[in-house]
This record gives structure tokens, C-alpha cells and sequence, in this order.
């Protein structure tokens, strides 16, 4: 998410928190109530400042709907990539990116067990490829991630057409070793 719209959000949810928490000051106590009350009337009274608490009114208003409606569409990548060409377009879904990774790490004979992965947007239109993993007890994990690395790019590229800025690998657990009961 944008550094603006993360900053946007925390104001916003600042500014809700304060109102919320004079709300819940106001139904407590009916001298914090009447003061606000008597400050609302005093504001409407004049002209001057029904203008302005309009203004801040309306402002709000606007800021909260555009962050409402950036912080839903950033939070996860859209629902499709498209790629154009002279035929015309192709749309490439985010679970297809993300099976293409798994794929990519399983095959990679790197010792990964099971994997999720999760593709993000990144600068430039490029992907952010994250993989939590569990590898199996035998597995050198700096030398063989690296590879999963390698391969997970590699194959989202060749098989997409999309850039992939990074690929973050979280080794989760490592398989414990069970032992063998013969009969």
C-alpha cells in the first residue's frame, strides 16, 4: 500500500476513534453532552463558521470515500492480469500466477514438502511472490530456497510474460524425522 494512503488511513482512523470516543463521553455524562450540544448550536448560529465546519464536513467526506475506495482495491492484486497483443487480450488470473509458483517450488527438487504462495503488486508493474514452505528434514535451506527463488521467478516469467520484482521465501516448519516401526 501507498505510503500516502497508509498515512491517509491513519488519520482517518484517528479522527474516528476521537469521535467515537466523544460519543461514548456524551452518553456517560449530560454536562459533556450539553456542552457539545451548545457548541453545535453556537457554530450553526453563525454564518461564518457553518461555512467552514461545511467545508471540513464535506472535505472529510470526500477523503474518507477516496481512502475507502483506494484501501479496498490495493489490498490484494486485481483480479486478473491482461496481457495484450495484436489478437487481442489475454487475462491471466491471480490463482494461475500463484499455482505457477507452487508449482515452480515443488519441482524445483529444493526439498519443499508443501507451499502457499501469495502475489502481490509491486513497483513497476512487476509481482511480489511470497511462499511459506515446509521443507523436508534433509535440506540445506539457505542453498535450496535460493533455488526455489530462482525457479519461481524464472517460470512466472517464461510462462506469463510478467515481471517479477521479488520472491520471498518463510521457511515454516521443517518435517520432523519419523522412525521406522518394522513388524
Amino acid at each position: 500500500m501507498n505510503r500516502w494512503v497508509r498515512f491517509i488511513l491513519i488519520v482517518f482512523s484517528f479522527v474516528l476513534a476521537v469521535i467515537f470516543l466523544v460519543t461514548i463521553l456524551m452518553m456517560a455524562s449530560k454536562d459533556i453532552l450539553s456542552g457539545v450540544v451548545s457548541m453545535i448550536l453556537n457554530i450553526a448560529q453563525r454564518q461564518s463558521s457553518r461555512t467552514v465546519a461545511l467545508v471540513i464536513g464535506f472535505a472529510g467526506f470526500i477523503i474518507s470515500t477516496i481512502t475507502l475506495i483506494v484501501s479496498v482495491m490495493t489490498g490484494r492484486l486485481a483480479k486478473t492480469r491482461i496481457r495484450s497483443n495484436e489478437i487481442g487480450h489475454i487475462e491471466i488470473g491471480v490463482e494461475a500466477i500463484e499455482n505457477i509458483a507452487l508449482n515452480a517450488a515443488k519441482i524445483s527438487q529444493s526439498g519443499v514438502k508443501t507451499a502457499k504462495a501469495r502475489v502481490s503488486p509491486s513497483r513497476g508493474g512487476a509481482l511480489s511472490v511470497k511462499l511459506i514452505v515446509q521443507a523436508f528434514p534433509d535440506v540445506e535451506i539457505p542453498m535450496m530456497m535460493a533455488r526455489v527463488q530462482e525457479r519461481v521467478k524464472k517460470d512466472i516469467e517464461k510462462y506469463t510474460g510478467i515481471e517479477v520484482g521479488d520472491v520471498q521465501v518463510r521457511v515454516s516448519k521443517v518435517e520432523a524425522i519419523s522412525p521406522r516401526v518394522e513388524r
